[in-house]
């Protein structure tokens, strides 16, 4: 399926939310320092459970081989935290959702000779340690996963081939297991799934209808997952993140192609789908990721485009989404990730991505504050 460049280079994140009293999303971003890495480095995905625990997952290149890499926020400062990758390393971490300091799932894929498969790794509260998928196929990638608590997660992603299907496994505290997932026919991918306790889930992606790319929603209600109608703009239209405070209010963002460029999409869920409005600084803009803690509090991210990448940030208040400033190191920026809690009377917020040269070699882990 056809992705726009700065779609490609982003990925989804899962992030935390809380309950929908009315609180404001914050609009002070300032850059956090991370620790230095050899090669080229990349975060993809970040969750916290507090203001003082947060993990932030991705990758890195030594030598051409990409390498897992895990980060952990322990209120003062970011560290690595070493990984269990599988034993020849190819591998990449897309997603991560934490349900406690002690459960955290991380997800990306794992690459062989054969080809790639997904991959799943566990926090058990010292240590990450691969866990065995319900599916050891060599189609299938994980980009996204969603904890409610520690006996319920699911991760979403696509099952690859000449028609890409959507892919979803299911935790229900004794092993992960493949499950059913309604999709159109054409080529469906899911890139972003949130959980909420009962169980109820939210998945977001895209799905082609001949020469036009259209949204994909599907929804669990705790006994299967159903199809959602969604709404899309123009010829291309690709749901990358989604944030719920409830089962009846979700946010969904991603990109839509509009004239020879790009502009940012939201849809919000309340019973159904709809498109809202939303800010594009400039030529091409698009979001990656979005976290919620209350109806009046969202804050999505992503990246604008005019010489090089720019990081992207907006805030929704309960009736706009409004451009919030956000620092943009030399080079090109891109936030893929990003998570929200309560603290104190607001609401503390980390996003993620990378930081580097234009060329994309050699760039570095980039995390974001803002409080």
């Amino acid at each position: 399926m056809r992705r726009l460049a700065i779609a490609a280079l982003v990925a989804v994140a899962a992030g935390c939310g809380g309950s929908t009293k009315d609180v404001a999303p914050p609009t002070a971003w300032r850059t956090a320092p991370t620790p230095p890495l050899a090669g080229t480095g990349l975060l993809t995905g970040v969750s916290c459970v507090s203001e003082s625990f947060c993990f932030a997952v991705g990758s890195r290149l030594r030598r051409l081989v990409s390498h897992t890499l895990v980060e952990r926020w322990d209120g003062r400062s970011w560290t690595v935290v070493p990984t269990s990758e599988p034993d020849d390393r190819r591998s990449t971490l897309a997603g991560v959702s934490c349900a406690s300091r002690s459960f955290c799932v991380a997800v990306g894929s794992h690459f062989t000779d054969a080809g790639g498969h997904a991959l799943i790794e566990a926090w058990n509260g010292r240590a990450w340690h691969v866990v065995g998928s319900g599916d050891p196929s060599l189609t299938n990638v994980l980009s996204s996963v969603a904890c409610s608590s520690p006996r319920f997660c699911v991760a979403v992603g696509t099952t690859r081939g000449s028609r890409p299907r959507p892919f979803v496994e299911t935790w229900r505290g004794n092993g992960w297991t493949v499950t059913p997932v309604p999709g159109y026919p054409g080529p469906t991918s899911l890139s972003s799934v949130w959980c909420l306790s009962g169980p109820f889930c939210v998945a977001v992606g895209q799905h082609s209808s001949g020469d036009v790319v259209l949204t994909t929603a599907v929804s669990y209600d705790g006994g299967r997952w159903r199809l959602e109608r969604s709404p899309s703009a123009g010829v291309f239209s690709n749901l990358t993140g989604v944030s719920c405070v409830s089962e009846d209010w979700c946010a969904a963002v991603g990109d839509r192609i509009r004239g020879q460029g790009s502009r940012t999409l939201v849809l919000r869920r309340e019973g159904s789908w709809s498109l809202r409005p939303s800010p594009s600084l400039s030529f091409i803009s698009g979001y990656a990721a979005v976290s919620c803690v209350s109806t009046t509090a969202c804050v999505a991210v992503g990246a604008r485009r005019d010489r090089a990448n720019r990081t992207f940030v907006t805030g929704w208040n309960g009736s706009a989404w409004n451009v919030a400033a956000s620092p943009s190191p030399a080079g090109s920026n891109i936030l893929s990730g990003v998570s929200c809690v309560r603290a104190g009377h607001g609401v503390e917020c980390f996003a993620v991505g990378t930081s580097g040269p234009v060329s994309g070699i050699g760039g570095k882990p980039l995390v974001l504050h803002a409080s």
